[in-house]
Formats: structure tokens, sequence, C-alpha cells
């Protein structure tokens, strides 16, 4: 059988040449598949892959005095699950010892939903302050005698403010209570507000009581010179009887 002449023409040595260059072809060839499917594998991965879940952003306050709770973009259908939410920050505290409660729950408030770290959460919470109580907070720390933390301050603020406005509450109605039935309800009714006025003297409180028995029931009593609230109240008592 006789060869082509295109091969009869070719030496041993073109002919090892040649296939030598027809490995190397097909080794470069597999090579550049390997690496296409190595990065068609890694796209896979990475849009399989859920995105990463990025904190809500609290934007700076508007003129309105609201602020804006902005939930990064997680995907289409996050998005409509998670609308914008308009935070407003707590009212200024004036020292309205009826409003101190209010304050201080609208302002855990918005340091949970705004999700405001412990560690910022006082110097904020002295911004929702009025001025005279900025400058009261300013001197505590001049003086020593600052807060560690929010919880802290308005532990204070709830003793400085609504406990004292409780005293003065329980005062008033002491003041205003009358004996209109027996003498056994009036005591349990006196006893009740006089243990909310802590600050009250003994002598005091046996004068009050005193001034709310009825008229004949107060000569009795008031002329024995009862030097207790407990004493003036069983002398009462027995005076009824």
């Amino acid at each position: 059988m006789e060869l082509p002449l295109v091969l009869a023409l070719l030496t041993n040595e073109q002919v090892g040449t040649a296939l030598y260059n027809l490995e190397q072809s097909v080794t470069s060839l597999q090579q550049t598949q390997k690496m296409m499917r190595q990065t068609m594998e890694g796209l896979v991965v990475r849009v399989a892959a859920p995105p990463p879940q990025l904190p809500p952003q609290v934007l700076p306050m508007s003129e309105e005095g609201t602020q804006q709770l902005v939930v990064p973009s997680q995907g289409p259908d996050l998005r409509e699950q998670l609308p914008q939410i308009a935070l407003k920050q707590p009212n200024e505290f004036t020292g309205r010892r009826d409003t101190v409660e209010r304050f201080i729950t609208d302002t855990n408030d918005y340091f949970t939903n705004a999700n405001v770290a412990p560690h910022r959460q006082l110097s904020l919470a002295k911004s929702f302050l009025c001025k005279e109580l900025r400058d009261w907070f300013d001197l505590r720390v001049k003086r020593g005698m600052g807060f560690t933390d929010w919880p802290a301050l308005h532990e204070v603020l709830r003793r400085r403010y609504k406990e004292k406005h409780e005293r003065r509450k329980a005062r008033k109605q002491v003041l205003s209570l009358r004996c209109t039935g027996t003498i056994d309800d009036y005591n349990k009714e006196f006893s009740l507000l006089a243990l909310k006025i802590t600050n009250a003297s003994e002598e005091d409180l046996v004068e009050d009581y005193i001034e709310g028995l009825p008229p004949g029931i107060i000569y009795k009593t008031d002329r024995m010179e009862p030097a207790t609230l407990d004493e003036a109240m069983e002398k009462a008592l027995n005076s009824e009887i």
C-alpha cells in the first residue's frame, strides 16, 4: 500500500513534531474546559447563596421631628415585606411629673425600634431632655454623680418626679379626706394614703386625721392628745361606740 504523497514527503522528525503539537493542543483544550467548568460552578454557588443581612439604618431627623428606619435592599421579595418605617423621637421631657412614665416608655420603645446600641443610649436620652434638665444632667456629671447608662438615668427621673408627684397627690387627698361613713372605714382609707406620704411627720398625720373626723368625735379625740396615728385611730374608734 502506498502512502499519500503528503505523508511520504514528511520525515520522521516532522511527524514526531506534529504529533507533539497535537498532544499539547488537546491538553490545553482540556485545561480550558476545566477552568470554564470551575467558573460556572462558582457562579452557581454565588447565585444560590442568600444575600447578606444588613442592619437597618436610621436616617437623620427630618424637619417634622421624625426619623426613618431604612431596611437595606435584600432581594425583591424582602423589599416588599419590609417597607420604610417612620420613627418619631420621644417628646421632650420638661419635668412634668405626670409625663415621666410616658417619657421613659417612649424612649425605651424608640431605642428598641431604632436598634440603638446600649453605649449610645445615655447621650441620646440626654438630648430628649429640656435645656434645664440637660444643665442638671451636666452638673451631676461635673460633681461626680453622673449616670452609668440609660436605665440609671430613668430610675433617677422616676424617683425625682413620679414618686414626688405621688406624695403630693396623696397629701392633697389626705387634706380633703373626710369621714362620711364609719370610723373603721375612715381609718382604712386614711392609712392607705398615709403610706404614700413617706416624708410626713407623725404629728402632721395625727392632725390631718383628726381634722377629717365627724365634729363630735373630733373634740373627744383631740382632747385625749394622741401622740401617734395608731393611737388617734384607736381613740376615735372608741369614741364612736
